[in-house]
């Protein structure tokens, strides 16, 4: 990450890792402030730029972690970004002038009542790049795919390990902080944002 990323968690207390580890215990109220000032803070993301694609990725086996889906994001990140700018991660745009990613990673019960993950991925574009979903694609199955067994169902005609969708606020704005309300008594009450994965810009 540059310099320019925030890391939005220093001053947060302990028991609120953002990295949800299970339990069905109700948060104490200073999450809650918390979990608000992150909805806000995620928000003005949107402000800043509005996200371009909403990308829904179920890795191959799923992640029982966070912290493993969170691996499988990076490597993603890592080799998508790249392709795109055709040089190393130490020599890409600072996020204010290259398409960003931004990660969540939600879990939910398999048919076998596990725990699993998988990941939302807001993209927000830049001029400069002015990706479609083909391109995505593409980039994805020429680039990331390869070697990577995690998106070995990529092509998969039913339930296919990428899909790729027009951002819409009003839907994916508060897409996975409904994950909160709608989990908050099978898991953490807390959001799912991946801050290490994604490119997040300082607002003022």
């Amino acid at each position: 990450m540059t310099s320019t990323t925030t890391r939005i968690n220093h001053k947060r207390p302990a028991i609120a890792d953002s990295r949800p580890k299970g339990g069905n215990a109700q948060q104490p109220l200073q999450d809650n402030q918390y979990r608000k000032e992150l909805e806000t803070y995620i928000q003005s993301q949107w402000d800043i730029k509005q996200p371009d694609w909403f990308i829904t990725i179920q890795w191959t086996p799923a992640p029982y972690t966070f912290e493993h889906a969170s691996h499988h994001s990076r490597h993603f990140r890592n080799i998508f970004l790249s392709s795109i700018y055709s040089c190393s991660l130490k020599k890409l745009p600072r996020p204010e002038d290259r398409c960003r990613l931004i990660w969540f990673h939600e879990r939910a019960q398999d048919p076998k009542g596990r725990l699993i993950y998988h990941s939302h991925l807001h993209l927000i574009d830049h001029p400069e790049t002015n990706l479609t979903a083909l391109d995505i694609h593409w980039i994805i199955d020429t680039t990331v795919a390869p070697g990577f067994q995690c998106l070995k169902h990529l092509h998969r005609k039913i339930d296919p390990a990428v899909v790729i969708k027009p951002w819409n606020r009003s839907h994916h704005g508060n897409y996975n902080l409904k994950d909160y309300y709608t989990y908050k008594y099978h898991q953490d009450a807390d959001l799912v944002l991946d801050y290490e994965r994604s490119d997040l810009i300082t607002t003022k």
